[in-house]
């Protein structure tokens, strides 16, 4: 395969400011629900062209590595994601706190608080071969049967 530059760059141009772009967006939470899907899938793009740019531009890459221009930032993005995380994990969103209590609240108060119907969920449920019997929580729900948790979300919003 050969890889040409005037392909790449224009690709990876456009896919950097629309993950920039949706990021911002995110960020300041505009559009949320839409621009996640977008930066999301746009990204696996990103990283697919960024692999092409860095294989296009490998002997210049190489010139900057000498330098010793690569090991300070990549030591700075290290430490920038490091605390990131630190911070997240210290002090979640809301939606990461609400989502991981639904997980593991019974099942009733699930339905309750996500205003579903039991009964109709419970059909989906059985219509796709998924049991609830012997799980007490939406995560047992999932791990008893062998399923995802987008699966049971779905069939319990009925997406």
């Amino acid at each position: 395969m050969h890889l040409n530059r005037s392909y790449v760059t224009p690709f990876i141009t456009l896919v950097f400011l629309v993950v920039g772009i949706t990021g911002l967006f995110m960020f300041f939470h505009l559009f949320d629900g839409y621009t996640e899907v977008v930066h999301e899938f746009l990204g696996l793009f990103f990283v697919i062209f960024a692999v092409f740019h860095v294989i296009i531009n490998w002997k210049a890459l190489k010139i900057h590595f000498k330098k010793g221009v690569f090991f300070p930032a990549a030591l700075a993005v290290a430490v920038m994601s490091i605390l990131f995380i630190v911070q997240q994990h210290y002090n979640p969103k809301v939606d990461t706190i609400v989502l991981e209590r639904i997980i593991k609240a019974p099942i009733d108060d699930v339905f309750r608080a996500l205003q579903v119907d039991s009964v109709e969920a419970l059909k989906r449920f059985e219509a796709n071969g998924i049991s609830i019997d012997g799980a007490a929580t939406m995560e047992e729900i999932w791990t008893n049967n062998d399923a995802t948790p987008e699966e049971v979300f779905d069939l319990i919003t009925d997406y």
